[in-house]
């Protein structure tokens, strides 16, 4: 696909109405339009002015009465971006939900579990690590590869939240993406020592469930669960 960055296509306010211009395209109209000056935004209660790359001040174009403006500015102020496909002659727009003070603690959280949680450590040697309390957890699945025992944690999690439902070597998506769990900790032993382990969380520059697992090998992965 062919993805070209977005300069010159409107929106109207945060409603994304689209003129895209291209010579002898078909689906093109000619119309007549006033830019207004005297506008002014505000994005999430704060002073906004729109710019263009080069940093010149944008006016929006009224048409029939409706303010229009560029939606590449317009996505860029509310964290998010647009991209246009050349090949489907669409406009992709993303957006990133801005990160709370509970994201930052459970980004931190889970990177504190990958930086500390060593394959071969002790059961009292990982208790020590976390003041959570860790619980029994039943190994079920391709997880497992040949531990003896399982653990699990649950941190930042809602209480009374519960998920019997599900086997504890499965990722509770659901439960991550409505905030009842913020991380979620499964441990594998084997001999009393560290065997392999996982750790599901959602990232929030995508919204989306990863895992990252400690194999027992040593190597590691950390990727989205699912599309």
């Amino acid at each position: 696909m062919k993805w070209k960055p977005i300069t010159t296509i409107c929106v109207c306010s945060l409603v994304f109405g689209v003129t895209c211009y291209a010579a002898g395209a078909g689906g093109i109209e000619k119309i007549q339009a006033y830019l207004n000056h005297d506008i002014k935004f505000t994005v999430n209660g704060k002073a906004w002015t729109p710019k263009d790359d080069e940093g010149v001040v944008l006016a929006p174009v009224i048409l029939n009465g409706t303010s229009y403006l560029p939606i590449k500015a317009v996505a860029q102020a509310v964290n998010g971006q647009a991209q246009w496909n050349d090949d489907t002659k669409t406009i992709v727009i993303t957006s990133t939900r801005e990160v709370t003070e509970r994201d930052q603690m459970i980004i931190k959280k889970v990177n504190e579990v990958k930086e500390k949680l060593k394959l071969g450590l002790t059961q009292e040697e990982v208790q020590a690590l976390f003041k959570e309390k860790y619980e029994l957890a039943q190994g079920n699945g391709d997880l497992e590869n040949g531990s003896d025992a399982y653990w699990k944690y649950n941190f930042f999690k809602e209480p009374g939240y519960s998920r019997p439902d599900i086997p504890d070597h499965i990722v509770d998506e659901d439960g991550l993406k409505t905030k009842k769990i913020g991380a979620y900790l499964f441990i594998g032993w084997k001999n009393n020592k560290t065997h392999l382990y996982s750790i599901s969380y959602v990232n929030p520059k995508d919204n989306r469930v990863y895992l990252f697992v400690m194999n027992p090998d040593g190597t590691t992965s950390d990727s989205p669960v699912s599309n």
